[in-house]
C-alpha cells in the first residue's frame, strides 16, 4: 500500500480511505474478499490502529465495505453507496474552563494535551463548551450543536448539571468526573482509582514512625474524595491506629484554604506530625508553604504527601501519588470512538490506578526520633 503523506493538509484516516478505494478500483482488493486487518494495515502504513478503524468505520457506512464480528472486513460484493451519517468530526469538550483558561491548571493541561493527542490521530477536531447557566439552556445549545458529534464531560461532579447532560442523544464519556447516580450509570466513564496508591503512601509515613497523621481534602463528598479518606483510614486501622474525626480536614481545592488550615493549626499549636492532602498538590505547597512561614522544615519539622503529581518543581521534591493525566484523555478518546462504532453497546467504565511516588517531603517525626534515640 502507498505510503501515508505526513505533510499533506489531510487527515490521517481519509488518506486511508483513499488508498482502500484506489485498492478496490485496481481490483487488488476483489468483492467478497477479506482486506488486511486494522493491526496489520496500522503497523504498514506507522499509524495508531484507531486511525484505521476510523477509515474502516467510515467505508462499512458509505457500504464499501462490510464488517463482520470475528472473521473481519470484507469489500461488499455490490457496492450501493448508503445514505452517509454524521460523521465524528469533532469532539465537544464539555468543562468549566475555555482554550484561554485551560493554562491555568497543570492537571488540565496535561489532560487536554492526552485528550488532543489521540484526537489528532483519529482525525479529529477538538471543540470546548464551557459551561454556563442554566444548565437546561446549556444542554439545549448542546443539542443544536451540529459542529459535535460526540462530548468529552471533563471534571465535572455536579448532578444536576449531569442529568441534563445525560439526556443529550451523543455518545459521551465522562473524564474525571462522577456518574450522576453511582447505582445507575448514565454515561461512559474513564477515571482514575487511588485507593491502592493512597493506602501506601498512608502507611509510608506510618513505616517511618508518624502516629498522627492529618487528612486534608477537598469538601465535597464525590467518589474520589471518599476513596481516598477510605484509604487513610484503612491504613490507620490495619496498623491499629486510632482514626480521628478531628483529624480530617475538608476545605476549598486550593493551596491558600490548606496554608490558612495549617497556619491556623500551628497557632493552636494542635499540628500533627504529617499531613495527606489528597486534595491535589496545590494544597500540600500550601501547607508546605504555612509551615515556612513559621520557621518549620519539611520534612525535618512535617511531613507532607500530595496528590496528582503536578508540582514537578517544588522545593523540596513534593512526595505525591501520581494520576495517570495524559493516559486519562487519551484513553477517553479512544472509549468515545468505540462508543461511536457500537453505540448499543453496554456502557463501559475504565478505571486507571494511580501510584505512590515517594520523593522528600517525608521522614522520621523528631518528637518520636528523639524517643528513639533516648532508648
Amino acid at each position: 500500500m502507498n505510503d501515508i503523506v505526513r505533510q499533506s493538509p489531510l487527515p490521517y484516516y481519509v488518506q486511508i480511505k483513499d488508498l482502500l478505494r484506489e485498492k478496490i478500483a485496481r481490483g487488488e482488493y476483489k468483492p467478497e474478499r477479506p482486506i488486511p486487518d486494522e493491526r496489520a494495515l496500522a503497523r504498514e502504513l506507522g499509524l495508531s490502529r484507531m486511525t484505521v478503524r476510523r477509515a474502516f468505520v467510515e467505508l462499512s457506512r458509505e457500504g464499501l465495505l462490510q464488517r463482520v464480528r470475528g472473521k473481519g472486513t470484507f469489500v461488499r460484493g455490490s457496492f450501493a453507496p448508503q445514505r452517509r451519517r454524521r460523521r465524528l468530526d469533532a469532539i465537544g469538550i464539555v468543562a468549566q474552563f475555555d482554550w484561554t483558561e485551560v493554562g491555568n491548571s497543570l492537571f488540565y493541561h496535561r489532560l487536554l494535551a492526552g485528550i488532543q493527542q489521540a484526537s489528532e490521530e483519529a482525525g479529529l477536531l477538538l471543540a470546548i463548551r464551557r459551561i454556563t447557566e442554566p444548565y437546561e439552556a446549556f444542554a439545549a445549545a448542546l443539542r443544536q450543536d451540529a459542529a459535535l458529534n460526540g462530548l468529552l464531560i471533563v471534571g465535572q461532579y455536579n448532578p444536576a448539571l449531569l442529568r441534563q447532560l445525560a439526556q443529550i442523544p451523543l455518545p459521551s464519556v465522562l473524564v474525571d468526573s462522577c456518574q450522576p447516580d453511582p447505582l445507575e450509570p448514565s454515561f461512559n466513564e474513564v477515571n482514575h482509582t487511588a485507593d491502592r496508591a493512597a493506602y501506601l503512601a498512608v502507611e509510608s509515613l506510618i513505616r517511618l514512625g508518624h502516629r498522627d497523621i492529618g487528612l486534608i481534602r477537598s469538601e465535597s463528598d464525590t467518589s474520589f474524595n471518599l476513596e481516598r479518606q477510605g484509604a487513610w483510614e484503612r491504613a490507620l486501622r490495619d496498623h491499629g491506629l486510632p482514626v480521628r474525626a478531628d483529624r480530617v480536614y475538608p476545605i476549598m481545592c486550593c493551596g491558600q484554604a490548606a496554608f490558612a488550615t495549617v497556619r491556623r493549626l500551628l497557632h493552636e499549636n494542635d499540628l500533627p506530625t504529617a499531613i495527606f492532602c489528597v486534595g491535589g498538590d496545590e494544597q500540600a505547597l500550601g501547607a508546605m508553604a504555612a509551615a515556612a512561614d513559621r520557621g518549620l522544615r519539611v520534612p525535618r519539622d512535617l511531613s507532607v504527601i500530595g496528590f496528582g503529581d503536578t508540582a514537578g518543581f517544588s522545593g523540596p521534591p513534593l512526595s505525591t501519588v501520581r494520576i495517570p493525566i495524559e493516559q486519562l484523555g487519551a484513553t477517553s478518546v479512544r472509549v468515545l470512538l468505540e462508543r461511536f462504532t457500537e453505540p448499543t453497546a453496554p456502557l463501559k467504565r475504565v478505571m486507571l490506578p494511580c501510584a505512590w511516588i515517594s520523593r522528600s517531603t517525608c521522614d522520621c517525626p523528631r518528637r518520636e526520633a528523639a524517643i528513639v534515640e533516648r532508648t
